[in-house]
């Protein structure tokens, strides 16, 4: 399941980071890129690594905490989290992520963006299937969560400046095709309560619900 969110965090909570961020130290991104990645990757970084910096921990906190982020990742473990910074020119070139990071199974990407969706142009994530590429170019506080077995790419920043949270997810249900199906049944659980209140109908999709994740999860 690829899923796009729209205004993941809130505008208020991205101006403290904003400010945060303008004041800590990007390094080049080739720094942790392997031997094939090397050869793609042009970019600047900033990686959360003890208890510094403060803005990622806060960005983290805040995404932890969206209803729709739980509902689609199960997070067991994030395995790692950095703002990637992309100036005119760079770009990160088609690529597929470890499969394990610190010896943790790497399940689910995600992408947040952090800049204003006209202040820079060109840098759209793309995504690589069997039917194709797909892009999207992801606004302030947007996110986009994909399991980790896809090539992707960052395409070449034209003009501006392109800042993204990204991070790796080992979730508590593994199969890509399980956690879809969940996540549909806790939308339809969430929607029949809203608009019905605890029915029979709920009572189902709840049943079904938990006893998939029962027998699922590790």
């Amino acid at each position: 399941m690829i899923l796009h969110i729209e205004h993941a965090i809130e505008p208020a909570t991205l101006d403290v980071i904003s400010d945060s961020l303008a004041n800590e130290t990007f390094v080049d991104g080739q720094e942790t890129a392997g031997k094939a990645a090397k050869q793609v990757k042009q970019n600047r970084q900033l990686r959360l690594k003890g208890d510094k910096p403060a803005p990622l921990k806060m960005l983290l906190t805040h995404l932890k905490a969206n209803p729709v982020f739980k509902s689609a990742t199960f997070a067991k473990d994030f395995v790692n989290i950095m703002v990637n910074q992309y100036q005119a020119n760079m770009e990160y070139g088609l690529h597929i992520d470890d499969a394990l990071m610190g010896q943790t199974r790497t399940d689910i990407s995600f992408t947040l963006g952090l800049s204003p969706i006209d202040s820079f142009q060109g840098g759209e994530l793309v995504i690589e299937d069997t039917t194709g590429e797909r892009s999207w170019k992801l606004g302030r506080g947007d996110l986009l969560i994909y399991p980790s077995h896809y090539l992707h790419k960052v395409n070449p920043v034209r003009q501006g400046q392109r800042l993204a949270m990204v991070g790796w997810i080992q979730s508590h249900v593994r199969s890509p095709e399980q956690r879809e199906l969940l996540f549909d049944l806790k939308c339809s659980m969430s929607e029949e309560f809203e608009q019905r209140g605890k029915t029979s109908q709920y009572d189902r999709l709840s049943k079904s619900y938990n006893n998939l994740l029962r027998y699922w999860a590790d």
